[in-house]
């Protein structure tokens, strides 16, 4: 690389600027050098710990990419985002846009382009082995176009991953939530702290919750679907961008997802009072799923059942949006005048979800899933009902396994 700096060389340069209005973005388009890109990529890499790995295998397409690099062969523009979108917007001036992506590379991601990164850096890393210091030169002042998306916010960036990923075999949409939103772990919406696993809970409450538990609810909001997704599929993706396209990608929809959530669980507590609650009093001899509010609905089971029932809900235009769905919370009621009585009424389907089913997890998922679609659907007869909602939801369930 310091023989390629010593030489004279083309600069990085802005050719073009046009607003995505879909995103509420603005998408500058880069002539740069592999040389300078290289200089600041390597950096983005080291800062994203949770983007996928390079393809290692040798007779992939990406091995015969790194041989046509070397000959000078011109590849499709990568795409990366800036995403600390507060510092760079559609008024900065070029220099400043350029200075500032090659001072910064920590708050850039690369969008599309992950993989011919890697191939490029393993280019120049043969070339540099080789000690051939001319064609190193050559290889690294090759042109190369990228577009980058800057005033964009993390559901426009989620967005356009999977948009620009669906024709490939991108990572998984949760991953990509992941490397998104990891910055938010040890961080509160509202007043729920998002924690890591290894963290572990000794004192479990309301205000805690698993950063990956919060990331699969909010993949079953997107794919309306409360069991784990082993394989997603081109027309898997194609349905979940579909139900995306109805989003707004102004807002940052992952913390709306999480605000209801957490203001839906304050209001169950209301009417649960678990501390004091007899369990054998109630027929509940065995060990309930959950002692407390917080137990039972601080799961990856309870998340991905709300998550999937309020995406088809919207579908099914009874809910509008998480704002709605906020102002619902406050209207929810027991049903009963034992107000502990809707929750022993779930445990026990939980019970019996335990005891019938040959997946119990993703039994307990689907319960969870019909149990808030009962409660939150303004045409089911245990609209806001919690205790109507318990039973009907174990009915449900029942008819369909």
């Amino acid at each position: 690389m310091a023989y390629y700096k010593e030489r004279k060389r083309k600069r990085m340069e802005i050719l073009s600027r046009i607003e995505d209005k879909r995103i509420n973005s603005w998408n500058i388009f880069v002539v740069i050098t592999i040389g300078d890109y290289l200089n600041f990529a390597e950096d983005i890499l080291e800062n994203n710990d949770m983007q996928r790995k390079k393809i290692k295998s040798s007779k992939s397409v990406y091995s015969l990419l790194k041989s046509d690099l070397k000959r000078g062969c011109v590849i499709p523009p990568l795409v990366l985002a800036l995403t600390d979108s507060g510092v760079v917007d559609e008024n900065t001036p070029d220099q400043q846009i350029l200075e500032y992506v090659n001072e910064n590379p920590q708050n850039l991601m690369i969008l599309d382009g992950l993989q011919r990164t890697y191939t490029m850096i393993a280019a120049k890393e043969e070339l540099e082995k080789e000690n051939n210091t001319e064609e190193l030169y050559q290889f690294l002042s090759c042109q190369l176009r990228l577009e980058i998306y800057i005033g964009i916010n993390k559901f426009g960036i989620l967005y356009r991953m999977l948009t620009l990923n669906t024709g490939q075999t991108p990572m998984s949409t949760r991953h990509q939530i992941e490397i998104l939103y990891k910055n938010l772990v040890d961080t509160n919406i509202d007043g729920m702290k998002l924690v890591t696993e290894t963290e572990g809970r000794m004192k479990p409450s309301v205000r805690e919750v698993k950063f990956k538990d919060a990331v699969e609810g909010f993949n079953s909001y997107m794919y309306r679907d409360e069991l784990p997704i082993d394989r997603q599929d081109l027309l898997d993706n194609v349905k979940m961008l579909e139900n995306l396209s109805h989003e707004n990608t102004q807002t940052d929809l992952f913390r709306e997802f999480i605000s209801s959530y957490v203001q839906l669980m304050e209001q169950l507590e209301k009417f649960a009072d678990s501390d004091n609650l007899d369990f054998e009093g109630y027929g509940l001899n065995g060990k309930p799923f959950g002692n407390s509010i917080v137990k039972v609905f601080n799961t990856s089971q309870a998340l991905t059942g709300f998550g999937a029932a309020a995406g088809r809900l919207k579908d099914y235009d009874k809910l509008k949006s998480f704002e709605q769905l906020d102002c619902l919370c406050g209207q929810i009621m027991p049903g009963r005048k034992d107000t502990n009585e809707w929750f022993i009424q779930f445990l026990r389907g939980l019970d019996k979800v335990k005891s019938d089913s040959k997946k119990i997890g993703n039994g307990q998922r689907m319960l969870f899933q019909y149990f808030f679609r009962e409660l939150l659907n303004p045409e089911s007869d245990s609209y806001l009902n919690l205790y109507l909602a318990a039973v009907n939801c174990f009915q449900k369930y029942r008819s369909q396994v």
